[in-house]
């Protein structure tokens, strides 16, 4: 089974979406290679590189109820709930941003962090 994670939160930076930009400015350096820009997400949770087929990203100008922001996972109702139930007692109930990334096998160490300004929500089956 697959596994998503998810963050939200409030975030109303300009540059919200730099923290996702993969380096495409020399396609002949590859990952490895130490010129290579990491981006701060690829930073963040431990990888050189992450795959955009697997993300979904979310900010508006406006808090709205984060019911509507967890409405754009694929997951059971069930896991929906559990995932807006933590996002009450977070205290996350108006929020303007989100983001998921889906993948099984990364491991997010520091749940505590913000990452682009956002609460690490948990990791659920999709």
């Amino acid at each position: 089974m697959s596994k998503v994670h998810v963050w939200v939160g409030i975030n109303n930076d300009e540059d919200f979406f730099s923290y996702f930009e993969l380096d495409y400015s020399n396609p002949d350096i590859d990952i490895d290679d130490p010129n290579y820009k990491v981006c701060q997400f690829c930073k963040d949770i431990n990888e050189k590189w992450y795959d955009e087929d697997f993300i979904g990203v979310y900010v508006e100008d406006e808090l709205k109820d984060v019911t509507l922001y967890l409405e754009e996972l694929c997951v059971s109702k069930e896991t929906l709930l559990e995932i807006q139930k933590i996002c009450v007692e977070k205290k996350l109930e108006k929020v303007n941003a989100m983001f998921y990334y889906m993948d099984p096998d990364i491991v997010i160490n520091d749940t505590e962090k913000l990452y682009n300004k956002l609460t690490y929500i948990g990791k659920f089956n999709s």
